[in-house]
């Protein structure tokens, strides 16, 4: 997931401002419950805080105990927390808030831990991020273990995540800049690479609401990475004026998929037909497509093939710039011959389109023409 990141460029309990983390302040706010081997930390930052005392607190725990990690920030708060956040018996992060330093840290050093993670959440964080440090990465071979990140992790939100920069840009020759940054250097290097990141437990993925996602964003994640079993994405309020080929091609990619949001981007046209499944094995669960809130107008004249694969397609148009045309009449069509399979979905009836000629909306289940 190191890689994924080029493409870029709870109530809490007890209070406290932190400045240092001893064994006694883990221990006062990781509360142990026995039966479980379980630890759950709950920590308040007012100032700072190092996932390197955390490690070391935990590498002090008998090995049979997990630890979960629930972190929220203050407007000052700052969290060191270095790729790939490993742990000894951590299995949920929870971030919240903060400003992450020392991101890049450590990401040429073997931590010589297991995979554990199984959640991880990132919600509302800035990473500061030392360009220089970036460059030096971009030019060094990495290891698989930096590279994938944790490879057991289920659940992965990386939601409103910014990034800003710890050093002037004039530290850096613009040539050199330039050189070193070359994206198809930099990808025909990961052609060399003798392993793929497999994510088989990863069900869930939360990219949202970040406008600094780079255009080629989906093609590192999915060129050496496999997620057999992903069946929730959401990719909204991204800035996305089209859909990735990735996505276009998600039998490929993601086939499990059952939910794909894109909504609150600004899409204009849309193909879900791409590659198809390499299974044989027709699914009755559709994959549904998140489209709301986007600029649509046009209707696919392919349409009526959306269901009719091996797996049908919803695809949810709510509150897009449709027009009472033959366009909207043949998505209605479509509309219709799903809800007849698929009832639950009958919000889609409600879906609007604006008439020019009577100057208001009128819903979908409504709307006629004999002209088409």
């Amino acid at each position: 997931m190191l890689r994924h990141l080029f493409g870029i460029l709870v109530g809490i309990d007890l209070i406290l401002t932190v400045t240092c983390q001893s064994r006694s302040f883990f221990d006062m706010n990781c509360p142990q419950n026995k039966a479980a081997n379980f630890r759950k930390c709950e920590v308040f930052v007012d100032s700072r805080l190092d996932f390197i005392d955390f490690k070391q607190w935990t590498s002090e725990l008998e090995t049979a105990v997990t630890v979960s990690l629930d972190v929220t920030c203050s407007s000052k708060g700052v969290f060191f927390l270095p790729w790939p956040m490993k742990a000894r018996g951590l299995i949920k992060l929870n971030v919240k808030g903060c400003v992450l330093e020392g991101f890049f840290q450590d990401s040429l050093t073997p931590t010589n831990l297991k995979d554990e993670l199984q959640e991880l959440s990132l919600e509302n964080c800035v990473i500061a991020v030392n360009m220089k440090r970036v460059i030096d990465l971009f030019n060094t071979p990495l290891t698989q273990e930096i590279d994938c990140g944790q490879q057991t992790v289920q659940r992965s939100v990386w939601h409103n995540i910014s990034y800003m920069f710890t050093n002037k840009m004039d530290d850096i020759a613009i040539d050199e800049y330039l050189r070193k940054f070359s994206f198809d250097q930099f990808f025909n290097r990961l052609r060399h690479i003798k392993y793929r990141c497999n994510y088989s437990n990863l069900k869930y993925i939360d990219d949202s609401i970040s406008r600094s996602r780079g255009k080629n964003r989906f093609l590192l994640m999915t060129a050496y990475s496999d997620f057999p079993k992903l069946n929730t994405f959401r990719w909204t309020d991204n800035g996305y004026r089209s859909v990735p080929q990735e996505l276009i091609d998600w039998r490929k990619y993601f086939p499990q998929l059952k939910l794909l949001d894109l909504s609150y981007n600004n899409i204009s046209k849309f193909n879900f037909l791409g590659a198809p499944s390499t299974e044989m094995v027709s699914k009755s669960d559709p994959l549904v497509v998140d489209l709301s809130q986007n600029s649509v107008a046009e209707i696919p004249v392919d349409m009526p093939d959306y269901l009719t694969g091996s797996v049908p397609i919803i695809v949810d148009l709510t509150g897009n710039p449709l027009r009472c045309d033959c366009n909207f009449l043949r998505y209605k069509k479509y509309v219709m011959n799903a809800l007849k399979r698929f009832e639950k979905y009958e919000n889609l009836s409600e879906i609007t389109c604006y008439s020019a000629i009577m100057h208001r909306k009128i819903q979908l289940v409504n709307y006629r023409n004999n002209n088409c």
